[in-house]
């Protein structure tokens, strides 16, 4: 396994401690780039780091991948597995396309199209939820490759194994309730393009305090150091987490999760936290997660999401994880079920 992200290591890590459990050899990669490192060795997963990301421009991007590609092939030839997951991950798809290792693809971003275009052409199968339009997927895949879509999405593999530690907010001198969690956009990923966003982040985390909460900071770029001087110069009260951090914990006691991304929203509306979203586009996933009744919101705008937040934010204490666990098993499949069977029909044996 190879992650990119921190989402994509959480997820594979948790995938990495049921595999060795049925006896397999795993090697999860990664590279160093924000929380991704951490995410893996909270979970007591020991990563090889390969390469970094890239925080320049198009061509740096590309050259960062060819190094990366480099590295893994050595790795490769020593590991000899037999087959790759991964999210649409252009160096990991081309070196297990090239050397003959088959590709489990999991993804729930097909409006990430370059990453998409790059990759999953490569994969043998792919997983997504079923709230993602087939031809949405297909439109990327060599015709013959299994397309598996399941009731669910990518953040239960991790939240059905987890559980909530007020400890671990305490130990970040965070008190539960008190703080809303504010994780900025991608300014810097390809899908971020020409996209507008309406949300200024030192106004909102202005916003934010004034109602009360200190602004818990997770920073995504180097570049994020400016910003985060910017805060305090401004006198907002806000906590940078720069170590790692536990993402179930964190968005649990939150009163509310806001993000330019998705996962983080996603995760915390699923824990019964209300989490919201600035990013502009369409995320099939989130509108699914939605509509099941989970609080989980886009908006554009800084006041939108400050009163959403005076409206619904806040510590919900009248729920209990195990009641959550009970409707997300309900409500959803677990993805493990389908990433083994798929791990099955690409040759792996159990």
């Amino acid at each position: 396994m190879d992650a990119l992200t921190s989402k994509q290591g959480t997820l594979f890590a948790s995938l990495a401690r049921s595999l060795i459990k049925l006896g397999h050899d795993v090697l999860l990669t990664c590279r160093r780039y924000e929380y991704t490192i951490a995410s893996i060795e909270r979970q007591g997963v020991d990563a090889v780091v390969v390469g970094e990301y890239s925080e320049g421009d198009s061509y740096d991007k590309v050259i960062a991948d060819a190094e990366r590609m480099v590295e893994l092939t050595g790795i490769v030839r020593r590991f000899r597995p037999n087959v790759l997951i991964a999210y649409p991950n252009p160096p990991a798809a081309r070196v297990a396309f090239g050397t003959g290792v088959g590709y489990v693809a999991i993804t729930d971003s097909p409006h990430a199209i370059i990453p998409s275009r790059l990759s999953l052409p490569l994969a043998d199968a792919v997983l997504a939820s079923e709230a993602i339009p087939g031809r949405e997927l297909r439109r990327f895949m060599y015709d013959d490759a299994m397309l598996r879509q399941y009731r669910g999405v990518d953040e239960l593999l991790w939240i059905l194994r987890s559980r909530p530690s007020e400890q671990h907010v305490k130990d970040l001198g965070l008190t539960p309730g008190d703080y809303v969690v504010l994780r900025p956009h991608e300014e810097k990923a390809t899908y971020y393009r020409g996209v507008e966003v309406g949300v200024n982040l030192v106004r909102l985390a202005r916003g934010i305090n004034d109602l009360g909460y200190t602004v818990v900071f997770l920073p995504r770029y180097g570049s994020h150091a400016r910003l985060i001087e910017v805060l305090r110069d401004a006198g907002i009260q806000v906590s940078v987490i720069s170590g790692g951090y536990d993402g179930v914990s964190l968005s649990y006691y939150a009163a509310a999760v806001v993000t330019g991304g998705s996962t983080l929203a996603r995760e915390a509306a699923l824990l019964g936290t209300l989490g919201i979203t600035y990013y502009p586009g369409r995320i099939y996933v989130n509108d699914y997660v939605a509509s099941k009744g989970y609080p989980l919101f886009k908006c554009r705008r800084d006041d939108e999401i400050l009163a959403l937040i005076q409206e619904k934010g806040g510590l919900n204490r009248s729920r209990t994880f195990e009641s959550i666990l009970k409707r997300l098993r309900s409500d959803f499949e677990d993805p493990l079920d389908h990433i083994l069977d798929l791990l099955r029909r690409v040759g792996v044996k159990y």
